[in-house]
């Protein structure tokens, strides 16, 4: 079963089961809704799935600050509602996190057990979910950490950029934090390989290599052929957004390549891949 089944990361993921053979079934809203208990268990105990893949959140990080009962219902409860659903049929659980339970304050990628401490109101509410989860189902679930993800189905930093190019020849983009953009095409193929393995814990899967934002708006002005558009770097104090930003949110994935023997490929590769799929790839 697929949580989430409508949204950037969930419909690449069912699109890949299918295309793999795996038989799966998707739940979204607004006839499956996760903060309410009785809606998910339903939906569960009514297919009994043997493996559940959450990739329902509320993702806005703004949006997150000024609807924090909200952000908190979805990630946090919503989360916790999850896994009661599972553990009721005993089905194995991967649930989808995030980079922003780090307050990004260390200075070399972080680890699965480093200690979380997030800043806004979005990592909170994804960090107690994580703890909810593992609380509930320790045996059966599996917690993926992800960061600066895009994908062709749905709001992404990719098309923000791209669209602010139609409409001025200068953008300032923030150069002062550090991540790993990764395409929902590679997380997904890394979560079919999860599920095959199905570890318990925490794994932290991106794309190889690391950037800023600034360095990836610059990587996609270039591939997508603009090259009268100028990218000038700015500070995150400057950018003056209503909720926090860890610096250096880097992620180690050396878990899931000592689990798979593999690595997902370069963000740069995985951003030509975008632009590909899109069309809009000019070299």
């Amino acid at each position: 079963m697929v949580v989430g089944s409508n949204g950037m990361l969930g419909t690449d993921l069912c699109s890949a089961l299918d295309s793999l053979g795996i038989p799966w079934i998707g739940v979204d809203l607004p006839e499956v809704n996760i903060t309410d208990c009785v809606s998910i268990l339903t939906a569960v105990e009514r297919v009994k799935p043997d493996l559940i893949i959450n990739t329902a959140a509320l993702t806005d990080v703004d949006g997150c600050e000024n609807h924090q009962r909200m952000a908190y219902r979805v990630n946090a409860q919503g989360a916790s509602n999850v896994a009661e659903a599972a553990r009721s049929c005993e089905a194995f659980l991967i649930h989808l996190s995030t980079d922003y339970v780090f307050d990004g304050t260390k200075t070399t990628p972080y680890l699965e057990n480093d200690p979380v401490n997030p800043l806004g109101i979005y990592g909170r509410t994804k960090a107690e979910g994580e703890e909810l989860v593992m609380s509930v189902i320790p045996d059966a679930s599996l917690i993926v950490r992800t960061q600066w993800l895009y994908g062709i189905h749905g709001k992404n930093f990719v098309e923000a950029i791209l669209k602010a190019c139609q409409e001025r020849d200068v953008l300032r983009v923030v150069s002062d934090q550090h991540g790993r953009p990764t395409f929902t095409k590679d997380l997904v193929e890394a979560l079919v390989k999860l599920v095959e393995l199905r570890p318990k814990g925490i794994c932290h899967v991106a794309n190889s290599g690391q950037t800023t934002w600034h360095g990836f708006a610059s990587a996609i002005v270039k591939m997508a052929g603009l090259s009268h558009i100028r990218v000038e770097e700015m500070t995150t104090v400057e950018l003056n957004r209503p909720a926090p930003r860890p610096l250096n949110s880097v992620l180690d994935v050396g878990r899931f390549e000592s689990l798979t023997g593999r690595s997902l490929r370069n963000w740069q590769e995985g951003l030509k891949a975008y632009l590909k799929d899109t069309k809009r790839f000019k070299g």
